[in-house]
């Protein structure tokens, strides 16, 4: 079993990503020789007792919005249509936005940027201004790498004293100095994988087949989380 903290905001986007469609992610790499970015993994599905006060239907789908708007907002799956019904009935927008919300939303702060985030912010800016060109005008991503990438050298310099030894270390430092420092956690995603060879067979299988041990390993998974669930 793997565990990985949902952060609010888009830390659900790490999920999406890799959502399959059909026999093929929609989204990022296609690599035949490897089959889990080929086939992707299986879309979500809704299960638990308190779906009906969600009104949500217990094996339906997860989809992208449902996603944003739990585990991003921490508001109702299916918010924009409690608050178009709402509207519709002649409600405020206040109390439409109300009609959407399982509690309090999760807290954002859009303050608490990390410098090398709001150092690249002002040169993207400044290189703008340089051309005569609206600030916000998008800086095109071969001049936004060579930016950060300068600015992860000298961020770098600064905090080691001399220069990073590969990209690969220059990269693993701007992956860190780009984390937001205070988050707020939206939940727990818990991966139940099966063994090694479960998941070839299940990849390299034809449909049926694979649907097959997908149906087995999810009926595995909801018996072990009955048990645990009564003791």
């Amino acid at each position: 079993m793997g565990v990985h903290k949902l952060t609010a905001g888009d830390g659900y986007t790490y999920l999406t990503r890799q959502v399959a469609v059909h026999d093929a992610t929609d989204r990022g790499h296609q690599g035949l020789a490897d089959y889990y970015a080929e086939k992707g993994e299986s879309p979500g599905r809704w299960f638990g007792a308190g779906l009906s006060a969600l009104d949500l239907e217990v094996g339906s789908q997860v989809t992208e919005s449902h996603m944003r708007n739990l585990f991003g907002e921490g508001r109702h799956p299916d918010a924009e249509r409690l608050e178009n019904a709402a509207l519709d009935a002649g409600k405020s927008i206040e109390n439409a936005k109300k009609a959407s919300q399982l509690g309090r939303v999760f807290a954002r702060y859009l303050g608490n940027q990390p410098e090398f985030i709001q150092e690249s912010a002002k040169r993207y800016v400044a290189y703008n201004l340089a051309r005569g060109e609206h600030w916000k005008t998008p800086v095109p991503a071969d001049v936004r790498a060579k930016i950060r990438t300068e600015l992860g050298n000298e961020h770098f310099l600064r905090e080691h004293g001399r220069a990073p030894i590969d990209d690969r270390e220059r990269g693993s430092f701007m992956a860190k100095a780009t984390r937001q420092q205070t988050t707020a956690v939206a939940g727990y995603d818990l991966t139940f994988a099966p063994v090694k060879s479960a998941s070839t067979l299940w990849a390299l299988a034809d449909h049926d087949i694979a649907k097959e041990i997908e149906a087995a390993h999810h009926q595995r998974w909801l018996c072990a989380n009955r048990a645990a669930s009564s003791r």
